[in-house]
C-alpha cells in the first residue's frame, strides 16, 4: 500500500471514497451497509468509488446511480439474484462429459476454449447488463453522465492480468494521473461491463475476460494494496466495507473442523487469504503511517498525507450464515459443495462465496443493514467530518 503522492504543501481538499472489496455472494453485505448509510444521511454521495472482485459489481452500480435512490437500487439488484442468474445450471454428468470432450488424444491435458471455465457466467452478464444498465456495446453511460455532471469524480475497477500477472486498475474520471509500479498499474479508460465481469471472475470457476488484448480475471488475486487506487485518486477520507468477519483471539483458536480438513475448509482459508487478508493489512499500515505523518511537520512530510479510514465489518461470521444451505444448491455447485465437504466445517466460507441463494442473500443483506445501524453514531460522525451534511 502506498500512501504517497506528489502533493503541494497545501492540504488537499477533503475527498470521500468508498472502497469495496470482494467476497462473491458475501458482497451482498456491502449493499446492506450502504442501504443503511443512505437512510442515515440521504444526501450522501461518494465522489470516489473503487471496487474489486464482487465489490466491482457494487462499485459500478453505485457509480452509475449516485445520490438518493442508489442504495435502494443496489439492494433490489441483490434481492432478485439467484444461482440461475449467475451461471448456467449444469448437471454433474454434463460437466464430466464436457471435460472429457476436451481431453487431448494420447495425453491427459485438458484443452480449454477461449472464454470457458468450469461455470458459464453468461446469465450474470445478462442480469448485470439490465441492472447497471449497459449499452449494447457494453459501456455504462450512466457513469459517464454522473462524471460529466460532477456527481462523481472517479471510479476504479481492478482486475488481474493472467497474461502479465500484474494487478491492473481501470480508471474513469477527469484530471487523473495514472500510476505505474512493477506489480500494479493503472489505465485510464471507459468502464464497461467487461471490466466488471473480469474483476469478478473467480479463477478457474468463472471465465477470464479479454481486455485490451490480454486476458483478465478476479482483481483480488494480485491486489496487495487495496487502498492504493483510492489514495492515488485523491481520497482523504475512506469508508471500507469488508465481508470478512473479524474473529477475536479466542474465536481464532477454536477449531472449525474435527479430524482431517475437507477441501472446502482449505479452499475457504485460501479464498480469505487471497481476497480479504491483504485488505486488513493495508488498512493497518495506512493507519500507522497516518499517525506518523500527523506527528511530522508539514514541510518534512515529503509528499505523504494522512488519511481517515472507517472500516465496517460483519458482527457475525457470514460463512456460518451459509451452514445448512448447501442442500439448496443444484447442478455443478451441488457437486462441488458436497464433494468438497462444505457440510463438514462450522464456517463454510467456500460455500458462502458461491451461494447465490435468496435466503442466504437475505440474511447477509439484513446483517449489513443491522451492522450499519449498530455503528450509526460512528458512521455519522465520520461523514460529518468528511463532508458537509
Amino acid at each position: 500500500m502506498s500512501n504517497t503522492s506528489n502533493l503541494s504543501e497545501e492540504e488537499p481538499p477533503r475527498q470521500l471514497a468508498l472502497v469495496l472489496t470482494g467476497g462473491g455472494a458475501r458482497s451482498a453485505y456491502q449493499a446492506g451497509v450502504v442501504h443503511f448509510m443512505q437512510e442515515l444521511v440521504p444526501e450522501i454521495t461518494f465522489p470516489i468509488i473503487t471496487g474489486v472482485s464482487a465489490g466491482a459489481i457494487n462499485a459500478a452500480f453505485l457509480a452509475g446511480h449516485p445520490g438518493p435512490g442508489s442504495a435502494e437500487a443496489l439492494l433490489h439488484c441483490w434481492q432478485n439474484i439467484n444461482q440461475d442468474k449467475v451461471y448456467l445450471p449444469e448437471s454433474s454428468v454434463s460437466l464430466f462429459r464436457r471435460i472429457l470432450r476436451r481431453v487431448r488424444p494420447g495425453n491427459a491435458v485438458i484443452r480449454v476454449d477461449e472464454g470457458e471455465a468450469l461455470l458459464n457466467t453468461q446469465p450474470l452478464r445478462g442480469y448485470l447488463s439490465g441492472q447497471l444498465p449497459a449499452a449494447p456495446d457494453g459501456t455504462l453511460p450512466q457513469i459517464r453522465e454522473n462524471l460529466d455532471s460532477g456527481k462523481l469524480l472517479s471510479v476504479c475497477i481492478t482486475t488481474t492480468s493472467f497474461t502479465t500477472g500484474q494487478s491492473v486498475s481501470w480508471v474513469q474520471g477527469r484530471d487523473i494521473e495514472m500510476w505505474h509500479r512493477p506489480s500494479r498499474i493503472a489505465h485510464k479508460t471507459e468502464i464497461t461491463l467487461d471490466h466488471v465481469m473480469a474483476s469478478s471472475a473467480l479463477p478457474l470457476l468463472f471465465p477470464a475476460v479479454k481486455l485490451g488484448g490480454a486476458w483478465h480475471g478476479d482483481g483480488g488475486i494480485r491486489l496487495i494494496a487495496p487502498l492504493a487506487p483510492a489514495l492515488h485518486l485523491g481520497a482523504t477520507d475512506i469508508i471500507c466495507i469488508s465481508p470478512k468477519y473479524p474473529r477475536s483471539r479466542e474465536e481464532a483458536g477454536e477449531p472449525a473442523i474435527i479430524g482431517y480438513p475437507p477441501a472446502a475448509q482449505v479452499m475457504g482459508i485460501m479464498l480469505n487469504a487471497i481476497f480479504l487478508d491483504a485488505f486488513d493489512h493495508d488498512i493497518r499500515v495506512a493507519e500507522r503511517i497516518t499517525k506518523l505523518v500527523r506527528r511530522t511537520p508539514h514541510a518534512e512530510r515529503n509528499g505523504m498525507r494522512p488519511v481517515n479510514i472507517l472500516l465496517i465489518e460483519p458482527s457475525k461470521d457470514i460463512g456460518r450464515l451459509a451452514r445448512g444451505l448447501e442442500v439448496r444448491t443444484k447442478g455443478v455447485l451441488r457437486l462441488l459443495t458436497r464433494g468438497l465437504g462444505s457440510g463438514d466445517t462450522l464456517s463454510p466460507d467456500w460455500l458462502s462465496v458461491m451461494l447465490f441463494d435468496p435466503e442466504f442473500i437475505s440474511r447477509v443483506l439484513e446483517l449489513g443493514y443491522e451492522d450499519g445501524k449498530r455503528q450509526s453514531a460512528t458512521i455519522e460522525t465520520f461523514l460529518e467530518e468528511a463532508i458537509d451534511v
